[in-house]
């Protein structure tokens, strides 16, 4: 039945997050090394996580900063600070004057472990000089609209900003090994969390990505029999879509799958709705979804890793042949709901196709999953 086969893509999203645990790639790598450091930073959705994977370093200097929304780590050894997202507010500003402030405490010759994860860019701010807070929010909330590519957001943001691009980095006397978590497409240090560590003389060391998600899906796939391809996720979500369903349709097999990971866009022209960029692909693949192949079925999931699709409430969502028509019976026109970016308000009429994880602890970007098999009697 569908709902079997869309079961079988939400089991392969649930392993996509369990291969990229913070937690357990901080420890794997920090066992590796027999390292001694005397302070310990953590920033972004996944510093909670990534800090109880360093639980067992004794330095005596430990900060962690992350989105209000984003899991506290419950030990008094370290301090904490939470800023906004994905629009900076004033506590953002306050973390970064403590950050800077932490940093310069830092002397020559002791070392710092850096653990860095996707959403500092806003969780934490110095603004350049000759700008003020409101400066930071309209710039970035013109960023969020305007469909560009995230290495030419967070090029944007490090031009905003006293800590990005290495800015934090110019801020320590000390040595600097730095465990990154990449949300980012190419994995370039220099990007992730707009580059606060960014520079020469840091050891910047990629423990987690989409790619490591990607194969623990695609090993997932196989032992179930599927044929699998992997790619690129990238561009407006909407054109995503059509190129998912298209190339997942012309790839041969009784039973194939197509594994994208990265990041798409939304470039919001009009409307107000409700949605995330995953939602509006799957939005966009249930319409494609809705001709169907005769004797096969189909779904598409689409999923952000850290559980946030936006501001939604949810991480995305799974859609196959049945979806699109499920919205239009329940008195939602998903035609003109995907024109005006409403996709949350369509997907929530059709029963099971929204992703509820919960904030997951990760962040690696997006997932997207197209799974094409025989019918089931």
């Amino acid at each position: 039945m569908p709902g079997t086969f869309l079961d079988t893509a939400r089991r392969l999203a649930t392993t996509a997050i369990a291969a990229v645990d913070p937690e357990r790639l901080v420890r794997e790598e920090l066992a590796r090394r027999e390292a001694r450091f005397d302070a310990v930073l953590a920033v972004g959705k996944a510093s909670a996580a990534m800090a109880r994977g360093a639980r067992e370093l004794r330095a005596p200097k430990k900060l962690l900063i992350r989105p209000h929304s984003s899991p506290a780590l419950l030990d008094p050894g370290w301090e904490q600070k939470t800023g906004g997202h994905p629009l900076p507010d004033r506590q953002s500003l306050a973390a970064g004057e403590r950050l800077r402030e932490w940093l310069e405490g830092i002397a020559p010759g002791q070392t710092l472990l850096a653990l860095i994860s996707g959403g500092a860019s806003a969780c934490l701010e110095l603004p350049a000089p000759g700008l003020d807070l409101q400066d930071l929010v309209e710039a970035h909330r013109g960023l969020l609209a305007s469909g560009l590519p995230i290495g030419e957001v967070n090029a944007e943001r490090k031009r905003l900003s006293a800590l990005k691009g290495g800015g934090a980095l110019r801020l320590t006397q000390g040595r600097v090994l730095a465990l990154l978590l990449s949300d980012v497409p190419g994995d370039d240090p220099g990007t992730i969390a707009s580059g606060l560590f960014a520079g020469p003389g840091v050891e910047n060391i990629v423990i987690g990505s989409v790619r490591l998600a990607m194969e623990m899906v695609a090993a997932g796939a196989r032992r179930q029999g599927f044929a699998v391809s992997e790619g690129e996720l990238t561009g407006e979500a909407s054109r995503a879509a059509r190129d998912l369903v298209a190339r997942g349709r012309s790839l041969e097999g009784p039973a194939v799958a197509l594994v994208l990971g990265g990041e798409t866009t939304v470039t919001v022209r009009n409307g107000d709705g409700r949605g995330g960029r995953n939602g509006e692909l799957a939005l966009a693949a249930a319409r494609e979804l809705g001709s169907g192949v005769p004797g096969q079925e189909e779904v598409v999931l689409s999923l952000a890793t850290d559980g946030e699709d936006g501001t939604t409430g949810t991480a995305g969502a799974a859609v196959d042949a049945g979806t699109w028509e499920a919205i239009r019976r329940a008195g939602i026109d998903p035609e003109a709901a995907l024109a005006r970016h409403d996709s949350l308000t369509a997907l929530e009429k059709a029963p099971g196709a929204l992703l509820r994880t919960g904030v997951t602890g990760t962040n690696v970007g997006d997932l997207a999953i197209y799974l094409r098999r025989a019918c089931v009697e």
